[in-house]
């Protein structure tokens, strides 16, 4: 019986050896991709900055990446990066991002007028294409344009004013489409 509470550590050490030795095959290499973002959409301007670290296998890239986005709302986005590159050298590239995006603590003003509520987050996506060159030795230069879309909710409570009826609260969302154009280093 003292077995079963180990199995969960078997399990990791067992899965470890296995990524261990896949990650002794020579085609696999950690990357790490750094950008600075510039969002626009409705009428609004914004910047951003992310940072995507991951494994490059043959022309697939697979992620996690995590950003601070200023565009409209303050928001930090944490999402799951895919890419595949495309011809003989794989300058050319498409990807796709999807996670979550995290709020800010205070948004400050929103909506035309100061709102203490805070915002919770929401869906966060990104998909797009771009280009890659050389730059120094293992360093790349990279840009790339898509369309990102982030969500964020916001409590709305009504309290009745009559005596037993009761108060109830739903979540407004905003949702921000944008045009992201991104430059970056490919390391």
């Amino acid at each position: 019986m003292a077995i079963r509470k180990y199995l969960p550590l078997l399990f990791l050490l067992l899965l470890f050896e296995c990524f261990k030795v896949k990650a002794q095959d020579k085609n696999i290499k950690f990357r790490s991709i750094n950008s600075v973002d510039l969002l626009m959409g409705e009428g609004a301007l914004g910047l951003g900055l992310q940072t995507v670290n991951g494994i490059a296998y043959n022309k697939f890239y697979f992620g996690i990446g995590f950003g601070v986005d200023y565009y409209n709302y303050k928001s930090y986005p944490l999402f799951f990066d895919q890419r595949i590159y495309f011809g003989y050298y794989s300058k050319a590239f498409g990807y796709g991002d999807l996670g979550y995006n995290f709020a800010a603590k205070k948004p400050g003003k929103d909506i035309g007028y100061y709102d203490g509520s805070h915002f919770k987050g929401g869906i966060y996506t990104d998909v797009g294409f771009g280009y890659r060159t050389g730059f120094v030795a293992h360093y790349s230069l990279m840009f790339s344009l898509g369309l990102s879309y982030k969500q964020l909710q916001r409590p709305v409570g009504i309290v009745p004013t009559c005596l037993g009826c009761q108060s109830y609260q739903y979540y407004s969302k905003f949702g921000n489409a944008a045009i992201i154009v991104k430059a970056g280093v490919d390391f």
